[in-house]
């Protein structure tokens, strides 16, 4: 009989590590709550029962998020719903239920969902395989609001603009195809969308945001490319990138990505992302941190939240290997850029670099 604690109670009590870090153990309730909801596709299956996930960079079904800004920090995490073995059409299944559960016990709003799943979600697909992944669910929570609830749905690697134009038609954002389009500034190839994702609440303030993935980039185009966003300007990218990755010029390594965000009916983006993928670019997770100290001195911040949360989401020493952080992203905010470190729970291995070599 294997005793292997299941992959939910280890993510549970990851998770209230972190909101205890975080000091939101008054928010635990609600939180593991969310993330029996968000997990339960997974049913008892052990870690390595489950698929491989894309969630992680080492394939964990689960990344915590841990945004800095001027007011409260907030703790995201996103898990993937995966049937244990199960097929395409098993995680559509499961996707499908795990926005059910998050609408009825949770008051997550699923209209929107509702208006795009079966452009990412299809009732078969064997005739419509997507992607390999579906979607990811999450939830955000800071002090003072209640726990808030989104969704990404993958792309297909095959035309991925025209069903991201599918989808913004659906949900009446039809106006923001010119700024999706132009964002490809090369071709589908190197400036791929491959994530599409909706706040799961009611409203025009509800957020619908396109992520892309940059290949063959350089610190210069990543530059340029933000520039024009609300907030960005050439050299504040430039010092992000150069420092995250110790002076490097080429991020042709490991692809660095960009979120557009879109409110009402769309039109100009009102706010944009960088994100940069720290698991190619520094030896181990130690270097990460030290440079990322770095970053936080630049806007005025202390290290020691980091540090406390770092703490909690390690399970081995830092400079053993790297693939604690996912990805580190910046965006501008009113008086100081807001910063979010993106972090895996490392369940299956650390150096994930191999697994993903350029694609």
């Amino acid at each position: 009989m294997d005793r292997s604690p299941t992959a939910r109670a280890v993510c549970t009590a990851r998770l209230v590590r972190l909101l205890r870090a975080l000091g939101l153990t008054d928010r635990a309730a609600s939180c593991t709550a969310a993330l029996r909801a968000m997990t339960g596709s997974w049913g008892t299956a052990t870690v390595t029962g489950l698929g491989e996930s894309d969630v992680s960079s080492d394939g964990s079904p689960l990344e915590f998020a841990v945004g800095f800004d001027d007011t409260h920090p907030s703790l995201q995490f996103a898990v993937e719903p995966l049937a244990p073995g199960g097929t395409p059409a098993d995680r559509a299944a499961a996707a499908r239920h795990t926005m059910a559960a998050l609408a009825r016990h949770h008051g997550a709003c699923a209209d929107r969902h509702t208006a795009v799943a079966d452009l990412f979600l299809p009732a078969d697909p064997a005739t419509d395989p997507a992607t390999d992944h579906l979607a990811m669910y999450g939830a955000e929570v800071t002090r003072g609001r209640p726990v808030r609830f989104k969704v990404w749905f993958y792309l297909a690697a095959d035309h991925p603009l025209e069903r991201c134009t599918r989808a913004l038609d659906r949900l009446g954002l039809g106006a923001a195809h010119p700024t999706v389009a132009a964002h490809v500034q090369r071709d589908e190839r190197r400036d791929r969308p491959f994530l599409f994702s909706l706040d799961l609440a009611p409203g025009a303030a509800a957020r619908v945001k396109v992520y892309f993935r940059h290949y063959e980039a350089d610190t210069k185009y990543m530059a340029t490319l933000m520039e024009p966003y609300p907030g960005f300007s050439a050299d504040p990218v430039a010092d992000f990138c150069t420092t995250l990755t110790d002076g490097r010029d080429s991020l042709a390594e490991q692809a660095p990505a960009t979120c557009l965000t879109f409110t009402g009916t769309g039109g100009p983006a009102v706010a944009a992302t960088l994100y940069l993928p720290m698991w190619t670019y520094a030896p181990h997770d130690e270097a990460v941190r030290q440079r990322f100290h770095q970053v936080l001195a630049t806007t005025g911040r202390s290290a020691e939240l980091y540090d406390r949360v770092l703490r909690e989401a390690a399970a081995r020493p830092l400079d053993g290997a790297r693939g604690i952080h996912n990805y580190i992203a910046w965006r501008p905010g009113r008086l100081r850029p807001r910063l979010k470190v993106y972090l895996s729970p490392e369940l299956r291995h650390t150096d994930p670099a191999a697994r993903y070599a350029l694609d």
